[in-house]
């Protein structure tokens, strides 16, 4: 199988190289955490670290089966670690063991180590204090998607987009189904002691069908329970929303009202992970769909490392609101801005927004540029290819 050089991630490890701070590589099952761990363990050994100060386990592998709570994996490790010596410990997909974040605070305040561990699922990191480093890992962009996906023949650009937005991009050639329901079984279900997997199945339906539409617990709830037997209360509705969230199945996007400068706490909307699960529930989406583009958007936002909201100004909208520590940027998508009235309509959102910070409109027209007030638009092919 073709590996991709994921170089964003290695480097964000090799930048925290050393620091006494616990680096946490997160995200969906089958994401590529585990080629990120071995490419970076490469990084260290291409830069002078003896293999033998770095201990590499992966916790899913054949062989270490004996290792299911803190105490045997502590007396496990520290047979192999010397008192002094700095030694680099790589854990993938750790969260298997029983209260493993005794063992890792243990190790930090025991030995001269540096520590790099994965997880599948987002939950029981607040046990680890603030001392943290946290990389969220998702599936491959659509610069590293050109890469994986490559051949000798030159491509058209817009057929690549269009196959990356009805395919999904998950670094991997296994089965999309058998992928999906590893993460539903073994990240949602067993994780969570769930019993009642139909219901859970037609909430990812619902989250599916109702993408970048916003969203309370509480209508999200009256729209289960049209479908199922027995109405759920509205709690377990929100709970099962944050497992799907702790999986990294779904990502969600509070609302940010720019009227009152507040967060809208009972409301979000929903985007998975990747649209080959899209796919694999609802079928094969249109690539003109405007949800669908904001789904790639909004992803493409997070690696960035911004903060991203979607905005209500008033009865209007606008798709997302990234923000940095010192900047912010607003960005509407569509599929194309059609005609003057089309185009007039899509942009009064964003003109209605009284601040300095930089507005733009994505859309899949080949044109852009500036509009006369400053509005910038631009090709969403072209946006998710610059550096």
């Amino acid at each position: 199988m073709k590996l991709i050089n994921r170089a964003s991630y290695i480097d964000k490890l090799m930048s925290n190289l050393r620091t006494n701070q616990i680096k946490i590589l997160t995200g969906v099952r089958h994401a590529g955490k585990t080629s990120i761990l071995s490419m970076f363990q490469d990084r260290l050994v291409s830069s002078s670290i003896a293999t033998d100060d770095i201990i590499y386990i992966d916790f899913e592998g054949a062989g270490l089966s004996f290792i299911t709570e803190s105490a045997t994996l502590y007396d496990f490790l520290t047979s192999r670690i010397s008192q002094n010596e700095l030694k680099y410990l790589i854990f993938d997909e750790i969260q298997g063991i029983k209260d493993w974040q005794k063992v890792i605070l243990a190790l930090k305040m025991d030995f001269n180590v540096d520590i790099y561990i994965s997880l599948s699922r987002a939950s029981g990191l607040s046990k680890l204090g603030k001392d943290v480093v946290k990389i969220e890992v998702l599936p491959l962009s659509f610069k590293e998607y050109q890469m994986f996906s490559a051949s000798d023949e030159e491509q058209d650009k817009n057929k690549v987009l269009s196959d990356y937005l009805t395919m999904g991009a998950m670094p991997t050639k296994s089965n999309t189904n058998d992928i999906f329901y590893s993460i539903i079984a073994q990240d949602v279900l067993i994780a969570n002691k769930i019993a009642d997997n139909a219901m859970m199945m037609w909430l990812i339906r619902i989250l599916m069908s109702e993408m970048g539409k916003t969203h309370s617990y509480n209508s999200l709830c009256k729209i289960l329970s049209e479908v199922v037997e027995k109405a759920p209360a509205v709690r377990t509705v929100e709970s099962y929303v944050r497992m799907l969230i702790e999986a990294h199945l779904f990502y969600s996007v509070p609302v940010f009202d720019l009227k009152d400068s507040h967060k809208l706490s009972r409301y979000a909307k929903y985007y998975p992970v990747d649209l080959a699960f899209y796919s694999l529930i609802m079928g094969k989406p249109d690539p003109h769909d405007t949800h669908i583009l904001e789904s790639v958007i909004y992803f493409e936002l997070l690696r960035l490392d911004v903060t991203v909201s979607t905005c209500k100004i008033g009865q209007k909208k606008v798709a997302f609101l990234a923000e940095s520590e010192d900047n912010k940027l607003y960005i509407h998508v569509t599929d194309t801005l059609g005609n003057d009235s089309k185009a007039k309509a899509i942009m009064a959102p964003l003109r209605s927004i009284n601040d300095h910070y930089s507005k733009w409109i994505l859309t899949l027209d080949e044109s852009y540029g500036h509009s006369n007030d400053g509005l910038r638009v631009s090709n969403i092919n072209e946006f998710l290819l610059e550096d």
